[in-house]
């Protein structure tokens, strides 16, 4: 029999990947560790000149990992969101974004943030699309905030790929993916950004997701739905080319991170020259936008094709640390700065610092998530689905027989809830970040 039904036909090929949610799990984790690293880079400054050969290496990772992790996250969030798509109406699909991302953005912004200390001033700079790093009232919440936005913008495109999955944008990326020797995939994308630089990067600096940035991460974005939307010709596609990927992907890290030097453009991986002098559209720029464009997108390939091999099994862990990205990385940053200070403080050297500090702020995070978990009011604040079916079923709830105890084990852990949310603003002050 016939089925003429979108959402039928598509759900047949709804299973989720689990090579995508590890990836999901492990980019978030290095994050953590990211954020870490570069924010106590300060610490470096004064230590034994002749230690400065072996910060060389650290220098190559950080800053090359910068060029690519948040690009593959939101190609990750792409395909996510297809595999959501295929079993859901737009109109629930739009609900869901701003339940899923809207609330822990809104909470982020006025509480975790301070912002309804000026609620005029922090609405205002909500709604404004770039209001520059310092004056962002969500902090790094920014991926959220940018997520929700390409979410919205970009629902009617997947509305129509959903209602024909035959049709001629699904034809098109399965053609693209079936060039041979992958070469489709390894040049068309990378060119499509290396457009997107060369329009946007002139006139602005590039910062956590705004100005030339905004486009670029809509485009990492729109490529991650775009490819589960073709279904098995990618996961072909991306075993096809996985090995010229693992050759080429280190020597363009080695090129993008001598090629800054070289250059006479400033800010020329950054974008903004314009407000220099310097002509918007010139031979370097182009061969810059071309480097990076061609680096960042190699290297989403690189982990993609990996993870596929070796990451696409089923474990017990997966659930768990899936359900613990949104609330650990919305609350990181919270945890990361007072290790950081006090370690400087009393002398502690870089490196050790940040194995003891990563850890503790891994800790730290799994703390907060395991008791946001517990407490029903709580869960949507910071993104985790479900209210008290969810919570009936953690421990020590789903030990309760009577009712009432359930009800004074949801007592204790929202009152645990408030008190890690003022601790957590504690932090930040005791940091200094907020005066």
């Amino acid at each position: 029999m016939n089925n003429n039904n979108p959402l039928s036909a598509l759900s047949q090929h709804n299973t989720r990947r689990h090579d995508v949610d590890w990836l999901r799990v492990i980019l978030f984790g290095l994050l953590i560790w990211f954020h870490y690293a570069v924010f106590s880079l300060g610490t470096l400054e004064g230590e034994d000149s002749s230690m400065e050969i072996f910060n060389l290496p650290l220098f190559f990772i950080i800053g090359v990992m910068h060029q690519w992790r948040l690009a593959a996250l939101f190609v990750i969030s792409g395909m996510g969101t297809a595999f959501a798509f295929r079993r859901r109406t737009w109109g629930v699909y739009i609900k869901e974004r701003f339940s899923r991302l809207g609330i822990p953005l809104l909470f982020g912004t006025y509480i975790l943030f301070f912002g309804i200390f000026d609620p005029l001033g922090t609405t205002a700079r909500l709604f404004e699309l770039f209001p520059g790093g310092d004056d962002m009232p969500y902090g790094h919440l920014w991926f959220i905030y940018n997520l929700l936005i390409y979410s919205v913008l970009l629902t009617p495109l997947f509305s129509h790929v959903r209602n024909n999955p035959d049709g001629k944008i699904v034809q098109m990326t399965r053609s693209l993916l079936n060039v041979r020797h992958g070469m489709g995939l390894l040049l068309l994308p990378p060119l499509v950004l290396t457009l997107s630089n060369i329009l946007f990067k002139p006139w602005g600096f590039g910062e956590v997701g705004m100005w030339w940035e905004f486009p670029r991460y809509m485009l990492y974005f729109l490529f991650g739905y775009l490819m589960i939307a073709a279904k098995e010709d990618y996961f072909a596609a991306i075993d096809r080319i996985r090995v010229p990927v693992t050759v080429t992907t280190p020597v363009l890290a080695l090129i993008w991170f001598i090629s800054g030097e070289m250059f006479e453009t400033p800010h020329i991986y950054e974008g903004g020259w314009v407000a220099e002098g310097y002509n918007a559209f010139a031979i370097e720029p182009t061969i810059a936008a071309l480097i990076q464009s061609f680096h960042a997108w190699f290297w989403c390939l690189l982990i993609f094709s990996w993870a596929s091999k070796i990451l696409n099994k089923p474990s017990k862990w997966l659930a768990y640390l899936n359900e613990a990205v949104y609330p650990t990385y919305i609350v990181h940053m919270h945890l990361t700065f007072l290790p950081i200070a006090l370690f400087a403080l009393i002398g502690l050297g870089y490196y050790i610092s940040m194995v003891i500090g990563t850890l503790a702020v891994f800790v730290g995070v799994m703390i907060c998530f395991e008791i946001a978990r517990r407490a029903s009011l709580f869960r949507p604040l910071f993104g985790i689905k479900g209210g008290n079916e969810e919570v009936n079923k953690l421990y020590p709830y789903n030990r309760a027989q009577e009712k009432g105890t359930r009800i004074v084990f949801s007592l204790i852990f929202n009152a645990l809830a408030v008190g890690m949310i003022l601790m957590l603003l504690i932090l930040i002050i005791g940091a200094g970040l907020i005066e």
